[in-house]
């Protein structure tokens, strides 16, 4: 007995080594790849603490978070977590930063106190202004102007950025992308020293990109496929002869080509917002759940592959899915609730791959409680421990039955332990085929596995409240309980590589 658990200890030794070299190579190399960060609205009853959702993003590997204030006590529950964080300062409140006095107060006594504890990276002053709040369109720069100011004076500037976030409302023209143009009323006064500010400051522009939005506006013209990033009849812009496969490459291109026209050809463009509702009104053509899980899979295998779009290819873009939670406080149509990826409770509303390693297939659920997923007969051992590791660690599953003296601990097989760990993360996905896959080592069964005391759970049990945060139950529980004369030493080891991993 407990002979996996130190074979377990040993893969993971290996692993570390191997991790440790290819990390060296990596830095050495100097791959710079685009980024996946979360919006973390807070409009909304029964959410975590800021503090759970802090350790629940860690849970997650999830290293970028974008909130829409600056709540102090939003802020420091990112403090020591080396998660970047953008705050935000609102429409509301940019009447308060248009002196350099009044910046320079809140810089020093409010912001400057909380960094570098909390990693913050930039300040986004105002939010799709033009097209919300037009009235507050004069206040922007100057508010953007002078918190810039107020860094410097305090020697932040090099490390916190300051920027504002548009709709594509900006645009008066986005097709094609290469006669795109912003949108004449504001080119002058607003749009033209906002993008010299963000030239001399280092800055990015910063635009919330919705393909769901113009195909649940015409769904007739625009297909779901070139929603997707997977269109298989290119869309072609006839000045340039570029192919999109994708919405969200026309659109990001049309920025740069709107910013090229104006004579900004070096701005970066970052995605403050983007994502696909899961549920809708009636008139609201799209919005579900299979939907939302194969936009948001096939935009992080986009953004993660840094293969930039066509106008810009190999060009790292960096977007924010929106959102984190959903909001049952925000007014409008239905679909303005249901952008969340997670519930409250910390499981999954679908299967999201953060590893970008996705297929580019439609998500396919079952949602009856008559399947289960589990190890793949004759798959290695080596495999299996892998595949343990990460559905217990990151993927979050609830692997406690399988510890020493519980009731799916024996037999004591990496097969076992596989399936049970396997089957909870498919579970809590929503029994979404695309969380069935575990690099080839699992596969969908109808017939109940469950056997004695050990229970397999279906639909209806696997997504039972659970806490935000929760223990990883993973590597550590293994190490745990080795029986051998190395037991201690093996610990320590196992202990110290999971803490550096």
């Amino acid at each position: 007995m407990g002979v996996i658990e130190e074979q377990r200890c040993f893969l993971l030794i290996g692993s570390a080594f191997i991790y440790f070299i290819l990390i060296s190579s990596f830095m050495t190399a100097s791959v710079q790849a685009g980024r996946i960060g979360f919006c973390y609205g807070r409009d909304a009853d029964n959410l975590p603490t800021p503090s759970q959702v802090a350790q629940f993003l860690i849970n997650q590997s999830i290293d970028l978070v974008r909130i829409y204030d600056n709540d102090l006590t939003v802020i420091q529950a990112f403090a020591n977590t080396n998660i970047e964080v953008f705050i935000s300062v609102p429409n509301s409140d940019l009447q308060s930063f248009q002196t350099e006095k009044q910046a320079d107060e809140w810089v020093n006594t409010y912001l400057a106190p909380l960094y570098p504890a909390t990693n913050i990276t930039a300040i986004t002053v105002g939010a799709e202004v033009i097209t919300l709040d037009p009235g507050r369109t004069p206040l922007v720069l100057p508010a953007m102007k002078n918190i810039h100011t107020g860094l410097t004076k305090a020697g932040l500037s090099d490390k916190i950025r300051v920027t504002t976030t548009h709709s594509m409302g900006i645009l008066m023209t986005s097709f094609p992308p290469s006669a795109a143009a912003f949108n004449d009323t504001y080119t002058k006064d607003f749009v033209k020293p906002l993008l010299a500010f963000l030239e001399s400051t280092g800055s990015s522009f910063m635009i919330n990109a919705y393909p769901y939005l113009a195909y649940s506006k015409e769904p007739q013209r625009v297909s779901l496929d070139y929603a997707f990033f997977q269109s298989k009849q290119m869309v072609v812009d006839p000045t340039t002869n570029l192919e999109y496969a994708s919405m969200f490459d026309a659109q990001i291109d049309a920025v740069y080509y709107a910013m090229e026209a104006m004579g900004y050809s070096d701005l970066n463009v970052l995605i403050s917002e983007t994502g696909w509702p899961t549920q809708g009104g009636t008139s609201e053509q799209g919005a579900d759940v299979e939907n939302a899980a194969t936009y948001n899979n096939n935009l992080v295998t986009h953004i993660l592959s840094s293969t930039g779009t066509p106008h810009r290819p190999g060009q790292p873009i960096d977007a924010f899915v929106f959102s984190l939670f959903d909001e049952d406080r925000k007014p409008g149509s239905e679909s303005e609730r249901h952008w969340g990826v997670y519930n409250p409770d910390g499981s999954r509303k679908y299967y999201l791959n953060l590893q970008g390693t996705g297929n580019g297939l439609s998500q396919s659920f079952n949602r009856t409680g008559e399947t289960w997923c589990i190890a793949l007969p004759g798959a290695s051992n080596d495999s299996l421990a892998a595949g343990i590791d990460w559905a217990c660690g990151k993927g979050n599953a609830d692997c406690r039955s399988i510890q020493q003296g519980q009731p799916c601990y024996l037999p004591d097989t990496y097969e076992n332990h596989a399936s049970v760990a396997y089957n909870s993360y498919y579970q809590r996905s929503g029994d979404n085929a695309a969380a069935c896959n575990f690099s080839g080592t699992a596969t969908i069964i109808n017939t109940n596995p469950s056997y004695g005391s050990c229970i397999f759970s279906s639909d209806s049990s696997a997504l039972s409240p659970t806490p935000a945060v929760r223990g990883n139950a993973t590597s550590a529980a293994y190490c745990h309980n080795v029986h051998d004369s190395n037991k201690l030493k093996l610990i320590a080891i196992c202990s110290v590589l999971i803490f550096a991993l």
